[in-house]
């Protein structure tokens, strides 16, 4: 009995290379990262878009930008490449398994990070993670002794080469509560461990001409998230660490545009081993999904996957 192909099948090969040029922001970058040549990425996508009808990326200056469709399809392409490596690895019995030990700075510590890991535990039952919040100094000195796998944090406090770094804009946060009067001088929360960030938003202050006090000030992001909610003031935060159901962003005041902050992923000094892999595609998807709202993300493709095994680690989601 002869097989039909239906020619308007989505190809697993098409959605990883998708997910590839998503991920590294160009399809120059997304050819080294999956061993291909640019112009054979390139023609995958046209592929791609010939079966579904659709345009799913539009280009721009620094590379390539998803459409509408492309976003309806991000879901449907990371379900699908889910559950083919879920079956052949249950069929070949052989998933992947191991610890990975992963250091963040706090600012970093919610930006989008908790589901990805949830999802990498509930695909990989068998990779154990052990996670590490704490300052940038004491994440490079983990780092360099061999006792973290991976390290997000400020490029500039960390001795070791990023794998990827990127860019993303802070904005101003407050109580759903407070009202906040451009004429009378601002009340200003403060997190001690944003660093250079905190030069940053009382320069962008001073410049707007706008007076300001420091009401509360911490080491704690989730003690100064409490001060911003309690209406004591308005703090400067990325958007992704906020989850405070009363705290909004302030927008109905001109308040000064806050510089971009910078930050990196760092990869450890020990041998790159499957789960590991495994973990820093995750990883780099995630940052790439959260950064896409205007933030740019650099990644370093030639330093990632190796070669040997670049098609089988490809990340399974965005």
């Amino acid at each position: 009995m002869a097989m039909t192909t239906y020619q308007d099948d989505l190809e697993f090969s098409l959605l990883r290379t998708f997910l590839a040029v998503i991920r590294y922001g160009s399809m120059g970058r997304a050819a080294t990262a999956v061993c291909r040549t640019q112009p054979a990425v390139s023609q995958q996508m046209r592929r791609l878009e010939k079966i579904i009808g659709k345009k799913v990326f539009s280009r721009t200056r620094g590379g390539v930008k998803l459409t509408r469709h492309g976003e309806i399809l991000v879901p449907y392409a990371n379900r699908a490449l889910e559950l083919n490596e879920e079956a052949l690895a249950r069929l070949r019995d052989e998933s992947p398994s191991g610890l990975v030990r992963l250091g963040v700075s706090e600012d970093t510590a919610l930006a989008g990070l908790t589901s990805t890991l949830k999802r990498l535990q509930s695909s990989h039952p068998d990779v154990s993670l052990e996670i590490s919040v704490a300052g940038p100094a004491k994440l490079d000195l983990l780092l360099a002794k061999g006792q973290l796998d991976f390290v997000i944090a400020n490029p500039n406090s960390v001795a070791a080469t990023p794998v990827m770094e990127w860019q993303a804009r802070p904005a101003w946060f407050a109580s759903t509560e407070l009202s906040i009067d451009p004429f009378r001088t601002l009340p200003l929360v403060l997190w001690q461990s944003s660093g250079s960030w905190r030069n940053c938003i009382l320069d962008s202050l001073s410049r707007s001409g706008w007076e300001w006090r420091v009401v509360f000030e911490s080491t704690s992001l989730d003690a100064a998230m409490a001060a911003v909610e309690s209406g004591l003031g308005v703090a400067a935060s990325l958007r992704e660490t906020v989850r405070n159901s009363g705290i909004e962003e302030v927008k109905n005041v001109r308040l000064p545009v806050l510089p971009e902050v910078q930050f990196a992923m760092f990869r450890g000094n020990s041998t790159s081993t499957r789960v590991q892999a495994l973990m820093e595609a995750a990883l780099a998807i995630s940052l790439n999904a959260t950064t896409a709202n205007g933030s740019i993300l650099h990644g370093y493709p030639n330093a990632t996957l190796p070669a040997e095994d670049c098609h089988r680690q490809l990340p399974e989601r965005v």
